[in-house]
């Protein structure tokens, strides 16, 4: 009984001198525990209700949990592999340092297609330039996420890299990746520690200044090098590489910037629930020389910069528990018209057809892809679609052979009028030229009546010069033998020479159904050799597919002027 109320006594001593103790010296608060952590948005001081709702990428106990430098940390690699690519991400700076297109091989290695540049003095895709973290490039970051590998059964990853630096302060970035999808969302958000706030600052993601290494085909093709092209409102701009380091800046809102070469691209594509974003286009590398045969690893050219795109957002005073978050995604991928314009991202503009014939070449492109789903080969769709337009232009066409056959006629009806004028203004050139038009435009001659058909021609050659050099579609696609990719050049040159026999036949059969008198004959003959060979040295090496296209159309051209011309003698 003592024993239990010595025990009572005990306990109820201990009770309240810990209640004394707890009254006198009070236990230090757990920095930012309870205190609500709100995500202040780009451009405005306070953040919404939705972005309020939005959870941080890490509870904010384990935050101040595990708050500790992590510059200690070993190198390390996390990859994530899809049905279309591999991507390959380092916590050193928490970058992108490999991507490769599974579906894309590089026609001189015939290995996968890598968009991210080996070189480690080159910029890496999504660094951060933030103010009050300096060096965050270099610093080492925590990892959440391991290397894997997705599927259906496994779609989606999500990584969750962080930096805690000295005083306390994290950043992290976070990455969601989606199995059947080229789009990666991201994000960036920075909380300050409960020791000090953080000034007013903008925060930049950063594209690299390359996709990968250019390859050396020997093809002519519109594009060359790399092209930035940011879209705002509906409005597309593009900045090529240039003899200065001159820097674009262009203010928000803007729906996505990307940098692009001839088949692919690399987007990104700011959320405007995190804050309206802007784009600044640097010029702070040299550019790479393009490769050639003489020199297929050039190097830098030292004279030109290239342009690489830099996402901005800006954060007010961060305070202690307040937190800033900058979201949005990034497409890294194919230049594929369909899907591109499946993300209804108006991203599809990226590719510059132009824009006199820009409307031509998607029109054609949808063509050629309708002619595909059922030929199952993009050189018997060229056929189709050279037969296309030669149907859609026959009329003009005939009419402009028998404008030439009257014309003809025409010309030796007059021959002895024009025989007198030489004689006449044998020393006056010009007054002989006068007379001669005065004389021409009387019997209703008109010299230039016979080249609509080829000035309707162009923009269709143009349009499709312009597709075969930019869409993705046709990158690869074989026709038959030797002919193993439509957007190169012929290796063999055979369409090239074909191209230019078909020219001279179709000139040769015009000039023996309408032969020209007097000086017109040493013209003609003079165009019916120099012409077929001056577009056979100028196209030799164009994409093959557009020397298909010329080659069949020449063909189609000499089947009509037979037809019209035997038509033309029957009434005759």
């Amino acid at each position: 009984m003592e024993n239990q109320s010595r025990f009572v006594l005990f306990i109820t001593l201990s009770v309240v001198i810990m209640f004394g103790w707890y009254l006198i010296f009070p236990p230090p608060q757990q920095e930012n525990a309870s205190a609500p952590v709100t995500e202040v948005a780009a451009n405005s001081p306070e953040a919404s209700p939705a972005q309020v709702k939005e959870s941080a990428l890490v509870p904010v106990g384990k935050k101040q949990a595990s708050q500790h430098k992590t510059h200690d940390l070993p190198l390390k690699e996390v990859t994530v592999e899809t049905d279309d690519y591999i991507a390959t991400f380092s916590n050193k700076g928490a970058v992108l340092t490999g991507f490769q297109l599974k579906k894309y091989l590089n026609r001189e290695t015939q290995k996968f297609i890598q968009l991210v540049n080996a070189d480690p003095g080159r910029p890496k895709p999504f660094s951060i330039t933030y103010a009050p973290l300096p060096d965050l490039n270099q610093a080492m970051f925590e990892v959440t996420g391991s290397s894997k590998t997705l599927s259906k059964k496994n779609p989606d990853e999500k990584l969750v890299f962080r930096y805690v630096d000295g005083n306390g302060t994290v950043l992290e970035k976070g990455f969601g990746l989606k199995n059947d999808s080229y789009l990666i969302d991201f994000d960036v958000q920075v909380t300050p520690s409960g020791r000090g706030s953080l000034p007013a600052s903008s925060l930049a993601v950063e594209w690299a200044d390359t996709l990968g290494a250019q390859e050396n085909t020997g093809t002519s093709s519109s594009i060359q090098g790399y092209r930035v092209a940011t879209f705002t409102g509906d409005h597309v701009s593009f900045e090529t590489p240039k003899k200065s380091q001159e820097s674009v800046e262009i203010p928000s809102p803007i729906g996505w910037t990307a940098l692009a070469d001839q088949f692919f691209v690399a987007a990104l594509i700011p959320d405007s629930s995190s804050g309206k974003a802007s784009v600044k286009i640097v010029r702070d590398f040299n550019v790479y020389n393009l490769p050639s045969p003489e020199a297929p690893t050039p190097g830098v050219n030292d004279k030109i910069f290239g342009p690489r795109p830099l996402l901005i957002y800006f954060s007010h005073e961060l305070k202690p528990g307040e937190s800033f978050r900058s979201q949005g995604q990034a497409y890294i991928g194919p230049q594929n018209y369909h899907i591109l314009a499946n993300l209804h991202l108006q991203l599809e503009n990226v590719i510059d057809f132009g824009k006199i014939v820009g409307p031509i070449s998607v029109y054609m492109l949808k063509l050629l892809n309708w002619f595909y789903t059922w030929a199952k080969n993009w050189g018997i769709a060229i056929i189709l679609l050279s037969l296309l337009v030669k149907l859609l232009l026959w009329w003009p066409t005939a009419r402009s052979i028998k404008h030439m056959s009257e014309m003809g006629k025409k010309m030796k009806e007059i021959q002895p009028q024009l025989d007198h004028l030489k004689k006449k203004y044998a020393n006056d050139r010009q007054k002989l030229n006068q007379e001669t038009l005065a004389l021409q435009q009387k019997i209703g001659i008109n010299p230039f009546g016979g080249c609509l058909p080829m000035f309707l021609q162009m923009p269709v050659w143009i349009a499709l010069y312009s597709t075969l050099s930019h869409c993705i579609e046709l990158r690869g696609a074989s026709f038959f033998l030797w002919i193993s990719d439509l957007s190169l050049k012929d290796p063999l040159y055979v369409l090239p020479v074909l191209m230019g026999v078909s020219m001279f036949a179709t000139q040769w059969m015009t000039s023996k159904q309408t032969p020209p008198t007097g000086p017109q004959a040493q013209q003609q003959k003079f165009f019916l050799w120099f012409m077929p060979i001056v577009f056979t040295m100028f196209l030799r090496n164009t994409p093959s597919g557009l020397q298909l296209y010329i080659l069949v159309s020449n063909l189609l051209s000499m089947l009509q002027n037979k037809i019209v011309y035997r038509s033309l003698n029957k009434k005759s």
